[in-house]
């Protein structure tokens, strides 16, 4: 089936804005691993505790992006500035992934509806690149505070050459 060349890139300004979204809620599992591994030496750590983290981490991912925000509000002592910019994050993640296409509903079979939805997506994408940013602010703070190195650089970009799948 043929589609408008705009209604193609809507669907890929979609995809871009899901993305964005995505690395919202990885980051905040990021966030809440960090936390829980704070002060764990990773040079002693024994198959027992390995379990228990990889226990742990299987639970992490099973959470929504709402119950592993509020875990990290429950946790950490965060300055109300931060958690406005934290919730907006979800309740925009929210919108797009439950909402997006039944809020605009017919506005997808005319040119000007797909330029208001194209509108609202990229107004998402800066709150959501914030929240991100936030969070990802806060994950290396809490590595800082571990004593561990974040990927540096030059290894992301190494990752990003290679092209591969990363398992995380």
């Amino acid at each position: 089936m043929e589609m408008p060349e705009d209604q193609y890139a809507l669907y890929a300004e979609f995809g871009i804005t899901a993305e964005k979204a995505q690395l919202l809620e990885t980051e905040a599992g990021n966030v809440a691993l960090l936390y829980i591994a704070l002060f764990v030496n990773t040079d002693e750590i024994t198959p027992e505790l390995m379990e228990m983290f990889r226990s742990i981490k299987d639970e992490v991912n099973r959470k929504t992006l709402g119950a592993l925000l509020r875990l990290i509000k429950k946790q950490l002592n965060l300055d109300d500035t931060i958690t406005d910019i934290i919730d907006e994050g979800l309740k925009q993640r929210n919108y797009l992934t439950h909402k997006f296409f039944r809020a605009h509903n017919f506005a997808l079979f005319s040119e000007d509806g797909r330029k208001t939805m194209l509108a609202d997506l990229k107004g998402i994408q800066p709150i959501l690149d914030k929240a991100y940013a936030t969070l990802y602010g806060i994950s290396g703070i809490l590595n800082k505070m571990a004593g561990r190195e974040v990927i540096s650089k030059e290894q992301a970009l190494l990752f990003q050459a290679q092209g591969k799948k990363v398992s995380i």
